[in-house]
């Protein structure tokens, strides 16, 4: 016992007190942040927004159709044709829309990055491609000049001429040119059970665009209204065996970046 507490007296403690620095809430430097004042995270340094939570307008037109109907092999093979069919496979998405107004609150639109006390990070052509799926090479996907003057009739007379989908309702075009999807989602229930290994090949490609029109305004190119889609797209629907060859992860990654740096400056 008594060597027992010898070999403790011989033990010495030391502690050491390090002194930390206090936390830095904001950018180190603005030289290049030259919008932070606007920024959604300077109005919660400010205590501000301090319990807001970012939340999404729900649009579950496309994934409600796919509720209780399955796609025949052929409508498959033609989406598979198109790259777009991995979004169907990976399915509706359980989002966390906490981790996404943090997210947002890191966002920078000089840089499109997330500040994060790591350091830098963002989402790349690498994430769309590996993810998605998508092209992010080839041509480039835009609007046909001619096509900036068309009016509402003109939308509708190409929806009707591409999909065999005439409208009867007012209201479901908003503006010139984007529609509803809703009456899309009914019009697809409605011809669904018609589709058939024996159908002809019009309206096998009628019924892929209006497929392709839930997807873009449901879950590729998705709006603040939660509703609707962009006719605009026909000229790219017009010809669904050259899809492929247009870069739709760049346009995509593209759009994410323009709907997130027009979120950062949001207090609603």
């Amino acid at each position: 016992m008594e060597k027992k507490n010898n070999i403790i007296n011989f033990v010495q403690f030391t502690v050491v007190v390090m002194e930390v620095p206090p936390l830095h809430l904001g950018p180190a430097s603005l030289e290049l942040l030259l919008l932070q004042a606007e920024h959604r995270s300077s109005y919660i340094w400010e205590e501000q927004l301090l319990a807001q939570t970012l939340r999404s307008r729900r649009v579950d037109d496309m994934w409600d159709f796919f509720k209780t109907r399955q796609l025949l092999p052929h409508i498959v093979r033609r989406l598979q044709n198109t790259d777009f069919y991995r979004i169907i496979e990976i399915g509706r998405l359980q989002l966390d829309w906490s981790l996404i107004t943090a997210l947002i609150e890191r966002w920078q639109p000089e840089t499109h990055t997330f500040h994060l006390p790591i350091g830098e990070a963002t989402i790349t052509l690498q994430d769309m491609e590996v993810l998605y799926g998508l092209p992010v090479n080839g041509l480039l996907v835009a609007l046909l000049h001619a096509m900036r003057d068309y009016t509402g009739d003109q939308y509708l007379e190409t929806l009707q001429r591409l999909t065999g989908f005439r409208l009867e309702e007012e209201g479901v075009l908003v503006g010139a040119s984007r529609l509803a999807l809703t009456p899309v989602r009914l019009h697809l229930e409605a011809i669904h059970d018609d589709i058939t290994h024996n159908t002809p090949e019009l309206h096998i490609h009628r019924y892929t665009r209006l497929l392709l029109l839930l997807m873009f305004g449901g879950v590729v190119f998705p709006n603040t209204s939660g509703n609707l889609v962009s006719l605009r797209f026909f000229h790219h629907l017009e010809r669904l065996d050259d899809l492929h060859q247009y870069s739709w992860g760049a346009a995509i990654l593209g759009y994410l970046y323009r709907q997130m740096c027009r979120t950062f400056m949001s207090t609603q």
